[in-house]
């Protein structure tokens, strides 16, 4: 394994899939530098001492600090303790998100603007502004890795959405047009008669990959790269108690990308979205 001193920061750790990505973790250490983080400090705080009693030896490998992503104040101090207590980091992993009660699951759900300017607020702008907060600190081989969804696929947001994210000559400019134009649909309230999907979070995480592979990964440098990937329906405060797989389930394919992937750029997968340890095709997708 090439983890040898390597500092990874998860954020949202405190419960559901990132804090089943700390208890995999943790196991690594002192290999791993861990930074777990949480809106919640208490509740972060807590997950800390979990830890530690769960895998003492991660005792001294393990730091906790307080970060809201939706909060520019916040991810200001969170850069500035980063750089102060390590300098530099290795690994970003943008787990941090939000979901509409009933988006997903019911039948009935009409999205609001509120939900759309919190959802994809959180899930793609927020991650964006902190990825690019904490960039100048990425190692020259470090890694950002996002937390996407099944849902992302980009022939599941609607025709009108599809041409866009599938431009051969996409620009960072048509991620906001796509956001405007669903915005503006969910205010008229005729999102489903012009072909858009009805879900804030699944259009947030398309816009995440296609963020990720035609914009971040292009402003990396040497060895550095990015890459999304999908848990798949597990059983968290956002997925539910009738999800078929666990949160360490989900957590398997991050752990891979940390620990497996080499530290090394490859242009066959930087950029890309995986499950289950494999690249998947961002229009497809896969159902998991």
């Amino acid at each position: 394994m090439e983890t040898s001193s390597k500092i990874v920061i998860v954020t949202g750790s405190n419960k559901g899939i990132g804090y089943a990505l700390m208890q995999r973790l943790v196991k690594h250490a002192p290999r791993l530098t861990l930074v777990l983080t949480s809106r919640d400090e208490s509740l972060g705080k807590e997950a800390v001492n979990n830890l530690i009693k769960e895998e003492p030896k991660c005792k001294d490998s393990l730091h906790y600090h307080p970060l809201d992503i939706t909060n520019k104040v916040s991810r200001d101090k969170f850069k500035e303790w980063v750089q102060q207590t390590f300098g530099k980091f290795d690994v970003l992993v943008n787990n941090a998100g939000a979901l509409v009660s009933g988006e997903l699951y019911n039948p009935e759900y009409i999205a609001t603007t509120d939900d759309v300017e919190k959802v994809i607020g959180t899930n793609y702008h927020s991650t964006r502004a902190l990825t690019e907060t904490l960039l100048p600190l990425l190692a020259s081989d470090g890694k950002i890795i996002s937390v996407s969804s099944a849902l992302a696929a980009w022939n599941r947001q609607g025709e009108p959405l599809l041409k866009i994210f599938t431009k051969p000559d996409f620009e960072d400019k048509n991620l906001e047009e796509i956001y405007t134009l669903f915005k503006e649909a969910v205010a008229a309230k005729d999102y489903k008669e012009k072909g858009f999907v009805k879900s804030p979070y699944m259009v947030s995480k398309a816009l995440l990959n296609a963020w990720t592979y035609y914009v971040l990964q292009r402003s990396l440098s040497g060895d550095q790269q990015a890459f999304t990937m999908t848990p798949g329906h597990c059983r968290t405060d956002m997925g539910g108690d009738k999800a078929l797989r666990s949160a360490d389930d989900g957590a398997d394919t991050i752990e891979y990308l940390i620990v497996d992937v080499p530290f090394k750029f490859d242009k066959e997968i930087s950029g890309k979205f995986f499950a289950e340890r494999k690249v998947v095709d961002f229009v497809e997708g896969i159902n998991l």
